[in-house]
């Protein structure tokens, strides 16, 4: 049975750490692959075995298990996934067939380690069906828990640098540049969440895609209400022939106005959310620390 258990562990550990070198290095064995399709060696025997072994092996198994994940799986899941990995920012390079894969290999790998420990250590069976239950269910849930914060963290940032943003856009126009080329020297100057969409948009412009719909397809990346109006505004603006400068002071602030009123609704609604904690926990210290040595000399004298 303790041979059982340590093949498992050495199977979960294996599993595990290539799992973290494919994501990690993902980008590196693309660039790779890439080469090798424009790049042909002359030293290597053309009868010969070429690629290392995740080519060669893993690579395939993993894009034909991908595959049939993605054609076995409901579509409206695997779109909602996708959806949610784009607007989080892709994660790790992560599809939304990769993501189920993985939950799948979590699974299985759940399920064999709890029937290990149900054969080794002789667990009853009802509790070993309420564990492996707890976990299977937090493999499901837990993915979309934290895709849900990381778009959540992603939208404040994005809101939080808007202005800035659209001041340093500002800036470059009025200085008399086009706004390709204010989005190129934001790209420059500037970092962050939204930034890095402006650098995808430009790139988008760059391959000769129009600027109606890079700017579109960045916000379907990223579904913010502000972002939105400020694209909008923009699309419109480029339409009618309307300055570029003038819309882009006017949505400065506008989104600062708006952020100042989000700070007043969040200090307006502090008192509230600090009247549980105090009614719950600090109210009945204090009364105990008051009333406590009343109460004990009132029973005292009662008891004498």
């Amino acid at each position: 049975m303790i041979i059982l258990i340590a093949i498992g562990m050495f199977v979960f550990i294996s599993c595990t750490i290539f799992w973290v070198m494919n994501v990690f290095f993902r980008e590196r064995i693309e660039i790779q692959q890439r080469i090798k399709k424009f790049v042909v060696s002359n030293d290597k025997e053309s009868n010969g075995i070429e690629g290392t072994l995740y080519e060669r092996l893993f690579q395939p198994l993993l894009g034909g298990l991908n595959g049939f994940i993605g054609r076995v799986t409901p579509k409206h899941y695997v779109l909602q996934l996708d959806k949610a990995l784009r607007e989080a920012g892709n994660p790790m390079n992560l599809n939304a067939n990769s993501c189920i894969t993985l939950q799948i290999g979590a699974i299985i790998v759940e399920i064999i380690a709890v029937i290990s420990i149900w054969i080794a250590f002789e667990v009853p069976v009802s509790k070993v069906m309420l564990v492996l239950a707890a976990l299977m269910g937090l493999t499901y849930i837990f993915p979309g828990l934290y895709l849900k914060q990381l778009i959540q963290e992603r939208q404040h940032d994005i809101e939080k640098s808007l202005p800035d943003v659209i001041d340093m856009l500002t800036v470059s126009i009025e200085a008399g540049l086009s706004f390709d080329g204010a989005m190129a020297k934001l790209t420059e100057k500037m970092s962050g969440v939204l930034v890095s969409e402006f650098a995808i948009a430009l790139k988008e412009m760059k391959m000769g895609i129009s600027k109606r719909d890079a700017l579109k397809s960045m916000i379907v990346r990223v579904p913010v209400a502000n972002l939105i109006t400020f694209v909008g505004a923009i699309i419109q603006a480029d339409q009618l022939g309307v300055s570029i400068g003038n819309v882009l002071r006017i949505q400065s602030n506008l989104m600062r106005q708006k952020r100042r009123q989000r700070a007043s609704e969040l200090a307006m609604k502090a008192p509230i959310k600090m009247l549980f904690p105090m009614v719950f926990f600090i109210l009945p210290t204090i009364f105990i620390v008051l009333l406590g040595p009343v109460l004990i000399k009132v029973m005292q004298a009662f008891s004498s």
